[in-house]
């Protein structure tokens, strides 16, 4: 075994007992799993480079993270003093020393790499932290970092910093471009994609872009609704059902009044020509006739089916997909946009509060004509009611 080889596993050795001894439970995200995960990227990054650049690189990468036990604003700093201390009780070269602090030094974030070992630990570092699985470890770090400065971050700050850390992030060896560049260059689009979605304004501008304006719901859960939202929604939709078929029920009974009522009344006036031997009668007759036809005309329209339909003709995808609850907005789609649209839905929290909101007020847009049809029929049908009433009066007393 070589004295390289000896070097680096001693390296791994007293990295893996200083996270043991120092490292508490805070470190979610800058632990030696990362140490250990950047130290097998520098092997696929550092292919066809030196022996002696490649174990320099290998050293500087278990040592880069190690300081995050002392000092995590520092970190670095801290990194090299162990490394130091750690290379010259086993007699390393001083030069090869200086070259491992400066690859841990340069590789930091904002650092300039200055040789080919600074590069191959910095793109080591880069791809870990921004190319392969970022969005799954993202969480942790920001935990992390909660934990570490005993603050809450918000969320639209996070996110925000997260994309000017991806846009600033850069690899410069050619191995590492190859592989990692599309990787971060599709995390960058996922991330702005996530900041815009997320970003908010309180007081907006009429003439600032309708993306840049406050999103209903954003601030929501993404995923699953909360028990209350659900009670909430439960609880909207059954009043406003109930309150429909109480509208309808009143309706057939005005429908049923006035059609027997007015059936009642032509058969009068049709019969042996009454209108001939009781003239007195057919002003009253007449003026019930009109209000209750007038009535019945408005409670049939209170219950007359009316179908809502928004997704018409040329409907962005975007827009159907706002409106899909209700049967009379997608009766127009195609099943496959019909399911690409439930999908949508049930992936975005958002889209799905949205969805179900919409529906809520156009259901009481029905149920508020329902009633104003309501209220005029009945209204109609009293005023008729009693002008009948009181003009049959008056005839039979100016006849008396």
């Amino acid at each position: 075994m070589s004295f390289q080889s000896d070097i680096v596993q001693a390296a791994q050795k007293y990295v893996l007992q200083v996270f043991n001894e120092k490292a508490g439970n805070q470190l979610l995200y800058h632990n030696y799993q990362r140490t250990a995960q950047i130290a097998e990227l520098v092997e696929t990054i550092g292919a066809g480079a030196s022996t002696e650049t490649l174990e320099i690189a290998r050293i500087a990468t278990w040592f880069q993270g190690v300081g995050y036990v002392e000092d995590f604003r520092n970190y670095e700093i801290k990194s090299t003093h162990r490394v130091n201390d750690f290379l010259k009780k086993r007699s390393y070269p001083q030069p090869k020393i200086d070259q491992v602090a400066n690859a841990i030094l340069n590789a930091r974030r904002g650092g300039r790499p200055m040789s080919l070992t600074d590069e191959i630990v910095a793109d080591a570092i880069t791809a870990f932290d921004f190319a392969n699985e970022f969005f799954e470890k993202n969480p942790l770090n920001r935990l992390e970092q909660e934990f570490l400065t005993s603050k809450n971050i918000e969320t639209l700050e996070w996110e925000q910093s997260q994309l000017n850390q991806l846009l600033e992030a850069k690899f410069y060896t050619a191995n590492a471009k190859v592989k990692f560049e599309p990787i971060l260059a599709q995390n960058i689009l996922t991330q702005k994609l996530v900041s815009e979605k997320g970003r908010a304004k309180a007081f907006q501008n009429p003439h600032d872009d309708e993306d840049n304006k406050l999103r209903k719901y954003q601030n929501l859960e993404k995923k699953v609704p909360r028990s209350g939202i659900q009670t909430f929604f439960r609880s909207s939709y059954r009043s406003h059902i109930h309150l429909s078929m109480i509208a309808d029920n009143k309706a057939n009974i005005m429908i049923s009044v006035n059609a027997i009522v007015i059936s009642l009344l032509i058969s009068v006036l049709t019969y042996q020509d009454i209108t001939t031997t009781a003239p007195q009668i057919l002003l009253p007759v007449v003026t019930f006739l009109i209000t209750g036809m007038t009535s019945l005309v408005f409670a049939v329209l209170a219950v007359r089916p009316k179908v809502t339909q928004l997704n018409i003709g040329d409907t962005p995808k975007k827009d159907y997909k706002k409106n899909i609850v209700f049967f009379g907005n997608f009766v127009n789609l195609e099943l496959e946009e019909y399911e690409e649209a439930m999908d949508a839905m049930f992936r975005d929290g958002e889209l799905m509060y949205g969805n179900m909101t919409r529906d809520l007020y156009f259901l009481g847009k029905v149920l508020d004509k329902k009633y104003r049809y309501l209220t005029h029929s009945y209204n109609i049908f009293m005023v008729g009611f009693v002008a009948t009433v009181l003009i049959f009066l008056v005839s039979i007393f100016l006849n008396a």
